[in-house]
């Protein structure tokens, strides 16, 4: 009887023995088939050693003050379209801030970008220093001053102008000027109406204080979108951060940067005073408490570009029934626009 119970754990050993052997070795085939889900792990704050393109407006606030964390992260900043083109193709930089109209321009025309964030959405605003204009029809016979002719700011306003049955060529004039010279101009008293953007309608309004000058956000272009049939209550996305492959950047760099980035940006929205100067630092020309006041009418609020496909998709399709699609580079952004770890 004893003999017949020894054999019995004897077996029962090598049974789990080798289920065991079995498992382990099912696990090492499944984590090196092609299926296998990998996981990529975040490089912290601290480990990431990065060259960053970076343009004048709320996108740069959190990139500011991850600099000011890490002095390897060094920002590049670029003034205009060619300048961020130059600087892409180059590859001098592993990750950019730019308009969403420009990153899908640089992806249709080849170069090896990819969109990793929405970072800013409508943070455009009808500046005036009279306040008799109450809606979009209370511009006819106005002169409305815009930057870039023919860029993102100039086919929203007139998408939305033309969506409300007014016709920008002849309804009303539309003079162009950079966005820096319009906004001093309106400060000044010089011109009275403008389309800005943030930090630039800060900028402007608190010029406009030591003037003696009053003036008023009249109109959120943002609600005037959301009005458009088809596009109630939508947002829509300005500002956001693109990835440049073949660069050096790692997939561990691109997740750790996306979650600092994010969490810096909670940080920015809880201390506008603190933030001010440490943009200023480092994108002398936002002065620190335009960079202040702009924080409640910038929406700044970055989410994966990835889940906001949909909006970002709805954008260019709601523009192209107006705008020439040339100016995106011809073609609405297809799945590889998106960045994906």
């Amino acid at each position: 009887m004893r003999k017949k119970l020894i054999a019995l754990l004897v077996c029962l050993a090598m049974i789990v023995s080798l289920a065991g052997c079995t498992a382990k070795a099912s696990g090492e085939e499944n984590a090196d088939s092609p299926s296998a889900e990998k996981t990529v792990k975040a490089a912290s704050l601290e480990e990431l050693n990065l060259a960053v393109g970076t343009a004048p407006g709320p996108v740069t606030y959190p990139l500011a003050q991850m600099a000011e964390l890490n002095s390897n992260i060094v920002l590049k900043p670029w003034q205009s379209g060619e300048q961020l083109t130059a600087m892409l193709t180059s590859k001098e930089v592993q990750l950019c801030s730019a308009p969403i109209s420009n990153a899908l321009l640089c992806y249709n025309k080849g170069l090896d970008t990819k969109l990793l964030m929405v970072t800013v959405w409508g943070m455009l605003y009808v500046m005036s220093t009279e306040n008799e204009a109450a809606s979009l029809q209370d511009l006819k016979g106005k002169e409305v001053v815009l930057s870039g002719q023919g860029g993102i700011h100039d086919l929203i306003f007139r998408h939305i102008l033309i969506k409300n049955n007014i016709n920008p060529d002849t309804d009303l004039t539309l003079t162009y000027m950079d966005m820096s010279e319009a906004s001093t101009m309106l400060a000044s008293g010089a011109i009275k109406y403008a389309v800005l953007n943030e930090p630039q309608s800060s900028i402007a309004c608190l010029n406009a204080t030591k003037s003696g000058v009053a003036l008023n956000r009249i109109m959120d272009l943002t609600e005037e979108w959301g009005k458009l049939p088809g596009q109630e209550n939508a947002r829509f996305p300005m500002a956001g951060i693109v990835v440049v492959e073949d660069s050096g950047v790692t997939p561990e760099q691109v997740a750790g940067f996306e979650a600092a980035y994010i969490d810096t940006t909670d940080w920015v929205a809880a201390n506008p005073e603190a933030i001010g100067p440490i943009v200023e630092k480092y994108v002398p020309t936002m002065k620190a408490a335009a960079v202040t006041q702009s924080l409640k009418y910038a929406r700044l609020q970055p989410e994966s570009a990835i889940d906001c496909q949909d909006e970002v998709e709805a954008l260019f399709k709601e523009l192209s029934q107006t705008a020439d699609m040339k100016a995106f580079g011809g073609k609405l952004p297809d799945e590889g626009f998106y960045y994906q770890n």
